[in-house]
């Protein structure tokens, strides 16, 4: 981005009075090498390269790059030749060449030398004719054969001087000696020192016909005819002045660069067309001039670089010490330069470079110019002035005159606080106010002699019609604005036509509606115009003036075709530099016009030249990861393969374009990242960072003054990271289908455990219930055993107690002697032996403990029926005593049954018999 621009657009000699060309500084921090550079070169892409005391520098008309010889020594010279850029440094010499990645390489020539370098050889100039390439020091000349890549040391000589090419032909001066040509591979005298009479040349160009032009340092200038020396007086040249650099342009013109003079352009007729110095320069020592294809100059100074666009259609003239101030109207009368600024009006002649200089009288704020009726009248802070030459008289003295037009009889002002008539005659006829408007007219349109109109900051527009002796304002009309502005409306006249603009629309007044529409072809011819303020200017040619941002836009009719036709002048707001609401422009000559600013002006005639720029160039492509510098890559693939960690990259771009006022301007995007165009910038940069894998596009393009380029694209691809691969994702799927099925087995064998577990839970939750019923079963088994166990007591004590009632009857009976008694005795002994009692019994005993005679019987198979009724007795926990009733016998043969069962049972003696019964 061109920020020094800005710096010393309009440095010029102010003092002076003189119309520069844009002249543009780049210091040593701009550059970022060395102070000093010693020749400059253009290579066929139109990059500019410069010999500077820290290399080479290439600049691309965005970018400056510093390349550094070996050893990094100063670099004396440069040539573009071809692919190749040669330069020579100290005990250095060789060439150029521009990488796949848009770096340049360099070759070194040095070892090519069969007998070497002389030690401390410096080598000053290169010049080149047919094949080959000439590369001066001040002890030889090497010629370097193109082809065969051989050098030659061609003429070793102390003191070469200076090296020169003219016409295929090399030419060299050796200090205190001779002019000499070389031919046939050897140097052969020229002129003859007797000629030149020590005078060092410092160019050789050639001139009309077969002759020479010689440029010396401090003699003036010489015609070399055959091989004589004559000298060629021209005027004005500055003899008194030590030149050091040289170059004579295409137009026949000479670029002089002196030695603490600055730089002097003027033609062999005389004509001193500009001398440029400091402050305009840097620097007023020029060791290098060069004229490129655009007809550019470029200076290289003793500090810094200096351009000057010698071919701009633009001249400047910037006040650099404040005399004059900013320039707010301008106008040629009479062959008479003059600018209304916010210190006064000053004057200049036309053409003169002498400084400007004040009207007397009119120090203060000069707000107009209006050339009416033959009279110069000047709007001005006190009031109203009108210029003859270079006098001015005060016509009126009311508070701040905006502005003055021609109406009726006179003239009518407009004021601060309202209008005033001025009637014709100027000084000797009294001015007054117009009664009935009092707000302030900057802006005014006269429609006729009765009828102005007038546009207001804030009230917007007014028509009002004056009465016939322009005393008062008879009738008001006030139509406001379509539409909010910053600035405020403007009222205008374009062919009989009244219109206001304002910065975003043009309003025509309608006549048969009495109201003000944006539909006219005013309007929409300039609807894109970006507008920065409403201000709206009809030059004396017809034209109507606008302003944007980056141009002056101006409408005319078209001659042919009778349509409106709107043209526009390329001129970015930074370098008209002036607050906005008072833009202003002049015509000051066939399509001459003067723009004023806060330092000066701006003069510019149409047509504009046409200047070529060079074509819009993708110089550098680097990339790096996170943690690297950037390298640069190749931009001759067709696409660039990036691994998955190199994801931010840079594209370095430009269009070599050295006018200083022609804005360059770039816009970008990167397919499969944005499909949107970026903001136009002048950055020449574009950044990407941390790019995710993919196939991208990166589409460039730029445009001058709104002329566009044709888009370059550049192809790039961010492969994937080895986790995001093909293979890798197969090995995912693979993995996550391991991982389904490992879930799945594991959710299975989870199942199958929750099952089992369940299951395990289930039958101890059944075996609980089992043991539950079981210990039910037992209770309502105990309890209905208990019961029968009852009943069977119960029965067996009732069975007792009767057995016992029927044995003691039957012994009473016994004392009774009868007959009856007897029946009854064997009726009691019958009951007494009852085998019912014995079945009823034994039911209710197997009912209560149903498997004792089982498990009795399994033990003791050899019990008899009566032993196991006794065991049944003794199951009961029934004694002895209770026992005999039961089966009639006495208790002294139920102990001796208990004694043959324990026999029969194998019993031990400490084994109790009903213990034992009752635990089986």
């Amino acid at each position: 981005m061109k920020i020094y621009f800005y710096l010393f657009l309009f440095i010029s000699l102010g003092i002076t009075g003189q119309e520069l060309p844009p002249v543009t500084n780049f210091s040593p921090r701009d550059y970022g090498a060395g102070n000093q550079n010693w020749m400059i070169a253009q290579g066929p892409d139109k990059k500019i390269f410069v010999a500077n005391n820290s290399g080479l520098l290439q600049y691309d008309g965005e970018h400056w790059t510093l390349y550094k010889v070996p050893g990094e020594t100063a670099v004396r010279s440069v040539l573009a030749s071809g692919e190749n850029i040669y330069t020579g440094a100290y005990m250095e010499f060789g060439y150029w060449r521009t990488q796949e990645n848009g770096r340049l390489q360099y070759f070194s020539l040095k070892d090519s030398v069969a007998s070497g370098l002389v030690d401390g050889e410096q080598f000053w100039d290169i010049k080149e004719v047919e094949d080959y390439v000439i590369f001066q020091s001040h002890q030889r000349l090497y010629s370097f054969n193109k082809n065969s890549g051989k050098v030659t040391a061609i003429v070793t000589e102390k003191n070469i001087s200076n090296l020169f090419g003219v016409r295929d032909k090399i030419y060299y001066q050796v200090a205190e000696k001779d002019l000499y040509v070389i031919e046939d591979g050897v140097g052969r005298e020229f002129v003859s020192n007797e000629q030149i009479q020590y005078k060092a040349i410092i160019g050789l160009f050639p001139y009309s016909g077969d002759k020479m032009l010689a440029v010396t340092r401090d003699d003036g200038l010489f015609i070399i005819t055959g091989n004589q020396w004559d000298a060629l007086p021209v005027e004005n040249y500055p003899i008194s002045v030590s030149f050091f650099s040289a170059v004579y342009l295409r137009d026949g013109s000479l670029a002089l660069g002196s030695i603490g003079g600055g730089l002097y352009l003027l033609s062999l007729e005389g004509k001193l067309e500009y001398h440029l110095s400091q402050p305009t320069l840097l620097n007023n020592t020029l060791l290098a001039v060069m004229e490129d294809e655009e007809g550019n100059v470029w200076g290289g100074l003793d500090n810094g670089i200096a351009l000057i666009n010698r071919e701009s259609s633009f001249r400047l003239f910037v006040d650099i010490f404040g005399t004059i101030g900013t320039v707010y109207c301008s106008a040629v009368v009479d062959g008479i330069m003059y600018l209304g600024t916010n210190q006064g009006l000053y004057y200049k002649e036309v053409g003169s470079k002498r400084p400007y200089r004040l009207v007397n009288g009119t120090t203060g704020q000069v707000w107009s110019l209006n050339y009416l009726d033959g009279n110069l009248y000047a709007g001005h802070d006190r009031g109203t002035f009108v210029i003859d030459g270079v006098e001015a008289t005060q016509v009126w003295d009311g508070l701040g005159t905006w502005t003055v037009e021609e109406f009726g009889s006179g003239v009518l002002q407009g004021h601060y606080n309202g209008l005033s008539f001025l009637p014709g005659g100027g000084e000797n006829s009294p001015a007054h106010y117009i009664e009935g408007f009092d707000l302030s007219v900057q802006d005014m349109v006269i429609e006729n002699d009765s009828i102005i109109w007038m546009s207001h900051y804030h009230r917007g527009i007014f028509r009002l019609e004056i009465n016939e002796d322009y005393t008062k304002v008879e009738k008001q009309e006030n139509f406001g604005m379509g539409e909010k502005s910053e600035m405020g409306p403007q009222i205008f006249k374009f062919e009989d036509n009244i219109y206001y603009s304002t910065e975003d629309a043009v309003y025509l007044y309608d006549r048969t509606k009495n109201e003000f529409t944006s539909e006219n072809e005013l309007n929409e011819i300039s609807r894109d115009n970006e507008r920065i303020s409403g201000v709206s200017l009809v030059l004396e040619d017809g034209s109507w003036w606008t302003f944007g941002s980056d141009n002056l836009f101006y409408v005319s009719r078209d001659p042919f075709e009778q349509k409106l036709v709107q043209r526009q002048v390329p001129l970015p707001l930074e370098s008209r530099n002036i607050s906005k609401g008072f833009e202003n422009i002049s015509l000051v000559g066939s399509n001459e016009y003067v723009i004023g600013s806060n330092g000066g002006y701006i003069q510019f005639s149409l047509p504009l030249k046409k200047i070529p720029s060079g074509e819009l160039l993708l110089n550098a492509v680097g990339t790096a990861s996170k943690r690297q510098n950037f390298s640069f890559r190749s931009l001759d693939v067709a696409t660039l393969d990036l691994v998955s960690d190199i994801n931010n990259i840079i594209f370095k771009y430009s269009i070599p374009n050295y006018q200083a006022l022609a804005e360059t301007q770039y816009s970008y995007r990167l397919l499969n990242y944005s499909s949107a165009w970026s903001n136009w910038d002048q950055t020449g940069t574009a950044r990407f960072e941390n790019l995710p894998a993919g196939n991208y596009t990166f589409e460039l393009r730029g445009r001058i003054n709104d002329l566009e380029t044709e888009v370059i694209t550049y192809d790039f691809s961010i492969k994937r990271p080895w986790y995001y691969s093909n293979l890798a994702w197969f090995l995912y799927f693979l993995v996550f289908l391991l991982g389904l099925l490992a879930v799945h087995y594991s959710y299975r064998r989870r199942h199958a455990k929750l099952i089992e577990e369940r299951e395990k839970s289930l039958r101890l939750k059944n075996m609980e219930a089992e043991q539950e019923i079981i210990r039910l079963q037992k209770e309502h088994l105990e309890k209905d055993m208990a019961e029968k166990n009852g009943q069977l007591a119960a029965s067996t004590m009732s069975l007792i107690k009767k057995n016992e009632f029927l044995s003691n009857l039957k012994e009473e009976l016994k004392e009774v002697e009868s007959t009856n008694v007897k029946g009854v005795i064997k009726t009691i002994d019958r009951e007494l032996k009852e085998e019912d009692n014995w079945k009823m019994f034994k039911e209710a005993f197997r009912n209560a403990d149903k498997e004792f005679f089982d498990k009795i019987k399994e033990k003791h198979p050899e019990l008899t029926s009566n032993d196991l009724r006794l065991c049944a007795y003794l199951r009961l926990n029934l004694s002895s005593k209770e026992i005999a009733p039961l089966i009639n016998i006495s208790v002294k043969s139920v102990e001796i049954k208990r004694y043959r069962l324990r026999k029969k049972m194998n019993l031990p003696r400490e084994v109790n018999l009903t213990d034992y019964i009752m635990d089986l």
